[in-house]
C-alpha cells in the first residue's frame, strides 16, 4: 500500500471519505457527538464526508484488525457502493491495525489522531508551535514507518546518513528517533525562556489568567473583546489558535491583569499530543486563576467540563482557582439561560461577541487574584 505524506495532506485533501464511528455501551449520544466532532475535523482539513457508519465497539478489540471479519466485509461494500478514497476511524489505531486494515480494504486509513495532527500542522505559525507539532508528528509516525514506504519529508535528508549494514527502515527509524531528541531540546529552551518571562511576572507582581477550553469555544474572540482589539486569530474552525497569546486585560478600578489564550481541547486527546504541547499548557499551571470557557450551544457542556478536568488532571492542578464560564448566551432565549444558572449557580454567563456579561466577569477575576494596579508616567 503505497502511503501519502498525510502530515501535509499530500493526496487526502478533497478526497471522499468514510467515517467509522463506535458506539459505546454507556451512550448512543456520545457516538452522535463522536460522529459530529470528526466531520467539523474532516471539513477542516478539506476532507469530503459522503457516509458514515456506527459499529457497536468489539468486545474484545481485534489486535490485528481493531474490528472483526464481518465488519471488514461490509465496509468493502460501502467503500464500493460510495467510492470512498479514504477511510477516518474514531479510534486510534494500532501501526499494526492500520497496516492490516489498509491491506484488507486497499485504501488508505486514518484514525482521529491524524485529522488532529493534520490540522496543529496547518495552523502552526510560531518556530514554537512548529517545533510541538513536528514533535507531536514525528512521535506518532515512528512506530508506524513500516507502513509509509519511506515518504518521510519531514525527516528525510534532515539528520543523519546510511551506516554500513543499515536496512532501510532502520535508517528512518534513527533519524526519527534522533529528531525527536533533537526536538525536545528545542522545546525544553524554550521551557527555559518561559520559566525566565514567568520570573519576571513574578518580580512585578503580575497576576496571569490563562483561558482554557474546548477547541472552538470562543477564547480568542474573547479575549479580543477583552483588550479591544484583533491580536488573537478568530476562525470558525477547529483549533485556529495553536500559539498562545498574552495580553494586558483591564479589570476595573484601575487594576489589570495578563491574559493567556491557549490551544484548544478535545475530548480523549492523546497522550502525546498533550506531551508535544507541554510547553504551551505550562502556562496552565503557572497561572493565578484558570477561565474555563464553555460554549452553551455548542457540544454537549458536561463533556465540555469532563475534558477540562481530565486535562487538569492530567497536569496535577486539579485545585487550581478557576471559574466556569458560560459562552455565546446571545444564541439561546431566556428560559434556556435561567435553567443554567439554576444548574451552573457558581457560573458567569457571557457573550463574547456582544460583550453581555463584561462587567460580571472582570469583577470575579479580580475577586479571585486581585489585579496590578497601573499607573501612567
Amino acid at each position: 500500500m503505497q502511503h501519502p505524506n498525510v502530515f501535509t495532506g499530500d493526496n487526502i485533501s478533497g478526497k471522499k471519505a468514510l467515517i467509522i464511528v463506535f458506539n459505546e455501551k454507556t451512550s448512543n449520544a456520545a457516538g452522535s457527538e463522536n460522529l459530529e466532532e470528526l466531520k467539523s475535523l474532516a471539513a477542516t482539513v478539506n476532507i469530503h464526508v459522503v457516509h458514515s457508519i456506527f459499529i457497536r465497539h468489539p468486545d474484545p478489540i481485534h489486535p490485528a484488525t481493531y474490528i472483526g471479519k464481518g465488519k471488514i466485509n461490509e465496509i468493502r461494500q460501502i467503500i464500493n457502493m460510495y467510492k470512498c478514497e479514504l477511510i477516518i476511524f474514531e479510534k486510534e489505531l494500532t501501526p499494526v491495525q492500520q497496516r492490516n486494515l489498509e491491506e484488507l480494504l486497499n485504501l488508505v486509513v486514518i484514525d482521529r489522531t491524524v485529522l488532529i495532527l493534520l490540522i496543529f500542522g496547518k495552523h502552526a505559525h510560531t518556530l514554537e508551535g512548529k517545533l510541538q507539532v513536528e514533535l507531536a508528528q514525528t512521535t506518532y509516525l515512528l512506530p508506524r514507518l513500516a507502513g509509509y514506504s519511506g515518504q518521510l519529508s519531514r525527516l528525510g535528508g534532515t539528520i543523519g546518513t546510511r551506516g554500513p549494514g543499515e536496512q532501510k527502515l532502520e535508517v528512518y527509524r534513527r533519524r526519527a528517533r534522533e529528531r525527536i531528541r533533537f526536538l525536545n531540546q528545542k522545546i525544553k529552551e524554550i521551557e527555559k525562556h518561559r520559566e525566565i518571562i514567568r520570573a519576571t511576572r513574578r518580580r512585578k507582581n503580575l497576576p496571569v489568567a490563562v483561558l482554557l477550553g474546548y477547541t472552538n469555544v470562543g477564547k480568542s474572540t474573547l479575549l479580543n473583546a477583552l483588550i479591544h482589539k484583533q491580536d488573537a486569530t478568530v476562525d470558525n474552525r477547529l483549533f485556529s489558535t495553536l500559539d498562545p497569546l498574552t495580553r494586558l486585560v483591564y479589570l476595573g478600578e484601575g487594576r489589570f491583569c495578563l491574559m493567556s489564550d491557549t490551544v484548544g481541547l478535545l475530548s480523549s486527546l492523546p497522550h502525546h499530543l498533550i506531551a508535544a504541547f507541554r510547553a504551551t499548557l505550562e502556562e496552565i499551571r503557572f497561572a493565578d486563576a484558570l477561565i474555563c470557557l464553555i460554549d452553551v450551544v455548542g457540544l454537549n457542556l458536561e463533556r465540555q467540563i469532563t475534558t477540562i478536568n481530565n486535562v487538569l488532571e492530567m497536569m496535577e492542578i486539579q485545585g487550581k482557582p478557576r471559574i466556569n464560564v458560560f459562552n455565546k448566551i446571545d444564541l439561546i432565549d431566556e428560559t434556556e439561560l435561567n435553567i443554567l444558572k439554576r444548574t451552573y449557580p457558581d457560573g458567569i454567563f457571557i457573550s463574547a461577541r456582544t460583550g453581555s456579561g463584561f462587567n460580571d466577569l472582570r469583577t470575579k477575576i479580580g475577586e479571585m487574584i486581585g489585579g496590578y494596579v497601573y499607573f501612567k508616567s
